[in-house]
């Protein structure tokens, strides 16, 4: 699991959910990085909060890691496999996400974005399918993308569209050995960083009358790693309220 930042993002619900259905989990994060993305739920010291709270179940591990490395993913399968043996599951959910429009994105923060957000995606679901050596069916490959426009955060939004396209690519590789690949679009999600008056905006706009929750997506992404989800393959899955529709 990675992109786990703090205690209020989507990653740390997503654990919460993985351990109480079960599942062992290495979570991967960037201490350094962590707290410079309220948008993703970043929090340093909410991370050795929850740190703390999930490895109280002695079925979770927490790794420091800089994606933007692209030595990082063979390193940190290697932590993994050590502590579990081997990995069923991955759960690619680190983001980069810094404001910056189509006149304002530098080249340096376009490639950053895309380095963290889109190759890292890459590097991971392949080494995950070097090693993977399970049952046929009970692989599983779970990403996030954003649904487009993006106004003001075009790098992020190059680099999630990136990520749509490279899960559909997998999905289609990796089927015939067994491993089910799918993205989620979780929408607009209060991780901590909206306004009360943003909240708001958005929930009147939305056909459900609320802003997401981290949970909403996380009991997606539990059941797209379950037996049940197994059938659920190739595709990229808005779990929004219905926000998308007004697209």
């Amino acid at each position: 699991m990675t992109g786990v930042g703090g205690r209020s993002g989507i990653a740390a619900a997503v654990c919460r959910a993985l351990l109480r259905d079960g599942f062992s989990v290495v979570a991967a994060g960037w201490r350094e990085y962590a707290g410079a993305q309220p948008h993703a739920g970043g929090d340093c010291d909410g991370l050795d909060s929850l740190i703390a709270e999930l490895g109280a179940s002695g079925r979770f591990w927490w790794h420091d890691v800089d994606l933007s490395n692209a030595a990082a993913a063979p390193r940190l399968f290697d932590a993994a496999e050590s502590a579990l043996g081997a990995v069923d599951v991955l759960v690619a959910a680190q983001a980069r996400s810094l404001l910056g429009g189509l006149a304002e994105v530098s080249a340096a923060e376009f490639d950053a974005h895309m380095a963290v957000n889109a190759r890292a995606t890459l590097l991971l679901i392949a080494e995950f399918a070097r090693r993977w050596r399970g049952a046929p069916g009970s692989g599983r490959v779970v990403t996030f993308v954003s649904g487009p426009p993006l106004r003001g955060e075009i790098a992020y939004a190059a680099s999630k569209g990136a990520i749509e396209w490279l899960t559909l690519s997998a999905a289609a590789e990796l089927a015939p050995r067994g491993i089910a690949v799918n993205a989620v679009d979780p929408g607009p999600t209060d991780t901590g960083w909206m306004t009360a008056e943003a909240a708001a905006a958005i929930a009147a706009q939305s056909p459900s009358r609320r802003v997401g929750r981290p949970e909403d997506a996380a009991e997606l992404v539990a059941f797209l790693c379950s037996e049940r989800g197994g059938w659920v393959n190739g595709q990229v899955i808005r779990s929004d309220g219905g926000f998308s529709t007004l697209r």
